[in-house]
């Protein structure tokens, strides 16, 4: 029990001094003061909202759209005055183009400023109007616009390659077994008649032992008094001739058969054209079975290489095939080789953008190999009295190409130009858009037509204001 006794005690002391002491009542009082001025406080700041903070706004005041693009207020409203002044409409200090026909709140929530109408002038024109001291402060340049000649020289960097009408390849019409070859290996150079390798055709011969027999059938008949006879074997004789020569063999080797009167075994097929071998059907052919039609040799003449090469979209209006060209290599600068363009190719590649465009190269002392690096050099026809103005000048925006010109006094007017060939050192024809005489800017043209939607949207604003209907 006594146990008991001294955990309550204990108890007892400690809720004892946790306890907080009930208040006076004048202080209840002061306490209660205290609260009624704080709320009475607060409520007012709510609703004045001296900060203009945007979340706090509500009552009257109307709705606020939440892009520059939306429709204003009360778009049939007068001009308010402000004092004196006469305030056209109310913008936005971080987009000029928030525009409105009273006070009230941007976007971001700032006070919209007011625009008066003495600072605005002539919003209904075209031209655009800036002051001449914040022109020379975004460094905005002009230059005339003026009458020349225009061309453009194209450089590029072709491959050379075989000239493909001066390649020939060498097989045979008729089957058989190679048993010599006197050319076995590629880069030798051959001449019209040199001696490719012999042949043994069991086709061949019996085709040498027909014609031997129709010759000597003809001349039994030579004294006879029959033409008709004669003619016959003349026919017969002929035609064993002819099937000789559609296999390729040559007349020197018919007149020699002719001479001989005696069967070869052996053929000799000789090079046709003059030329270096530049592939062949084995590293040796001797041995080998051959069809008809099988490609054994290949010779290319290099009297003339073609040069390959690559030309951007821009340049094909100043290519064309006949078209004079400097070709010089790498090692050698010091000598050109005045070639011409011989033909282009009819597609543009999709992963490039580029034509392909042949060039044909005289090659007589043979130093041109294909293979090689070539640099071209392409002038293409110039178009005399063109206008131009430099590339720099011209805004592309979608459908559209853009010059500011520049009035003087501060005023710009932003024009569309018609545009032709871009020539030598980034000079553009303009077809149409601006004359000789007239200045346009080739700097700060970005922040030029920043300034001109800021106006072009005052101007829709305005209009829609005085009642006129927009287009």
């Amino acid at each position: 029990m006594t146990a008991d006794n001294d955990k309550q005690k204990r108890n007892q002391e400690r809720a004892a001094a946790l306890s907080v002491p009930p208040l006076r009542r004048r202080t209840q009082l002061l306490a209660m003061v205290i609260f009624f001025v704080l709320g009475v406080a607060a409520a007012v700041f709510v609703l004045r909202n001296p900060l203009n903070i945007s979340f706090l706004s509500f009552g009257d005041e109307p709705m606020r759209p939440s892009s520059a693009g939306s429709a204003p207020a009360d778009a049939g409203a007068e001009p308010t005055t402000e004092g004196e002044r006469e305030v056209l409409y109310w913008y936005a200090p971080m987009d000029a183009t928030f525009i409105r026909d009273e006070p009230g709140l941007s976007p971001m929530g700032m006070d919209l400023l007011p625009k008066y109408a003495d600072e605005v002038e002539e919003v209904d024109s075209s031209a655009l109007r800036i002051d001449p001291v914040q022109v020379q402060n975004i460094g905005v340049v002009s230059v005339p616009v003026r009458r020349g000649d225009i061309s453009r020289t194209i450089r590029t960097v072709g491959i050379l390659d075989f000239d493909a009408d001066r390649l020939t390849w060498v097989n045979v019409k008729f089957a058989g077994w190679i048993e010599k070859v006197h050319i076995n290996y590629v880069g030798q150079e051959v001449s019209a008649g040199d001696p490719l390798f012999e042949i043994y055709s069991p086709d061949l011969v019996t085709t040498q032992d027909e014609y031997l027999r129709a010759l000597e059938y003809r001349d039994s008949f030579a004294g006879t008094n029959r033409p008709e006879v004669r003619k016959q074997a003349e026919s017969l004789l002929q035609s064993t001739r002819d099937r000789l020569a559609y296999w390729d063999i040559t007349s020197r080797q018919i007149e020699e058969l002719e001479k001989r009167r005696k069967v070869r075994r052996l053929l000799t097929v000789v090079a046709p054209e003059d030329g270096v071998v530049v592939e062949m059907a084995e590293q040796t052919l001797e041995g080998m079975f051959v069809q008809p039609g099988e490609n054994l040799y290949r010779i290319a003449d290099l009297s003339t290489v073609w040069a390959h090469m690559d030309i951007y979209e821009r340049d094909m209006p100043w290519v064309y095939p006949g078209q004079p060209a400097r070709v010089s290599l790498a090692y050698d600068l010091d000598r050109e080789y005045q070639s011409k363009v011989l033909f282009l190719y009819p597609e543009v590649s999709q992963e490039t953008r580029t034509l392909k465009i042949c060039v044909a190269i005289p090659n007589p002392d043979g130093k041109l190999r294909p293979g090689m690096y070539a640099n071209v050099l392409l002038q293409g026809q110039t178009v005399p009295d063109a206008v131009i103005i430099p590339r720099s000048a011209i805004l592309h925006s979608g459908e559209r190409n853009l010059v500011f010109v520049d009035l003087g006094d501060g005023r710009f007017d932003p024009r569309e130009v018609k545009l032709g060939v871009t020539g030598e050192g980034d000079m553009v024809q303009v077809v149409d858009g601006v004359s000789p005489g007239e200045s346009v800017v080739t700097q700060a043209q970005f922040m030029l037509d920043s300034e001109s939607r800021i106006q072009e949207a005052i101007g829709k604003f305005l209009k829609r204001g005085a009642g006129e209907e927009l287009p």
